[in-house]
């Protein structure tokens, strides 16, 4: 039998119309729990984001004795910028820590004007291109006994907290993962029941066409399309109420973050079309599990 993709598009039009209180059902449970999947993308991106930012601002401040010479600074940032877990390095002389001290403290505070000349040393301020490399890179300052390296005063990466720090972010990490997961197959889950029971109202027709003599794929085939439509249907509600909250609540959110925290843009208002990957992923997501939920649930009318 020739198979007519016309004729199976009619024939989901007209269940979805003739079934119309199941098809709103169906459609409502696939738009809510997309929502619920699609804000909780932003959500866990945002988080990430913040997490990546408060790990960028793990860095390696390299104190220089003053006695070291221009050359042999000079010689030392080379052998810096040449580790390949480097991301950059920027040379802080002793005039402009006291610059920097000054716009921090104040030019009237107590401690600038206690100061007797500049004790401030010059000073590498390392960045990394993976922040978890930070105490390797560190090690290379300091010699086998454990003093530092010729040339370097002292050394700070933030000892005391960056190991408790990394270990909090990996648990963070692992816990998005775990929640991402648990997010889509509740979603499946729910879906695929909804649609089980919209094809367990209509068994008797799923009987009548199978007496008649028609084919399980010629039978299956108009149920998948309609669950095509009401998952992509219900994407649809889903992207809407998405662009909704983000618009209304999570841009302004964020806003405040970026501001506070003094990080980077993040999911929304950056410059990565994160809002594009989600609504893209809400409507495959929403297609996939209506044609599987619909197919997976008709099998147990199509056993002989």
């Amino acid at each position: 039998m020739r198979l007519n993709p016309r004729y199976f598009f009619m024939e989901a039009l007209i269940s979805l119309r003739r079934n119309w209180l199941m098809s709103v059902a169906a459609i409502s449970t696939v738009a809510i729990l997309l929502f619920i999947v699609g804000l909780f993308s932003f959500l866990i991106y945002n988080a990430r984001a913040v997490i990546e930012a408060i790990e960028r601002q793990v860095e390696i401040s390299v104190f220089l004795k003053d006695d070291l010479s221009p050359p042999a600074r000079d010689a030392l940032e080379e052998e810096i910028r040449s580790w390949e877990e480097v991301r950059s390095v920027k040379y802080i002389s002793k005039e402009q820590a006291l610059e920097i001290l000054i716009e921090t403290v104040g030019e009237d505070s107590d401690i600038v004007k206690g100061l007797s000349g500049n004790p401030l040393p010059a000073s590498f301020e390392i960045s990394l291109k993976d922040p978890k490399t930070v105490e390797t890179v560190a090690n290379r300052f300091l010699q086998e006994n454990g003093d530092h390296r010729e040339g370097v005063d002292d050394l700070r990466y933030g000892q005391e907290y960056v190991r408790k720090l990394f270990s909090i972010t990996t648990v963070l990490g692992i816990i998005i993962g775990l929640v991402i997961l648990l997010l889509f197959f509740s979603a499946l889950i729910l879906i695929y029941n909804t649609i089980r029971l919209a094809i367990y109202a209509r068994r008797k027709e799923v009987e009548v066409m199978r007496l008649v003599g028609a084919s399980n794929w010629f039978i299956t085939w108009p149920f998948i399309l309609e669950g095509i439509i009401e998952g992509v249907a219900g994407g649809a509600i889903a992207i809407l109420l998405a662009w909704m909250t983000n618009s209304f609540l999570l841009i302004p959110v964020e806003e405040a973050i970026v501001s506070a925290l003094h990080i980077r843009t993040l999911a929304l208002t950056g410059s990565e079309p994160i809002q594009l990957q989600v609504f893209t992923m809400i409507l495959v997501v929403g297609a996939s599990i209506g044609a599987v939920g619909s197919g997976v649930a008709l099998r147990r009318f199509l056993r002989v």
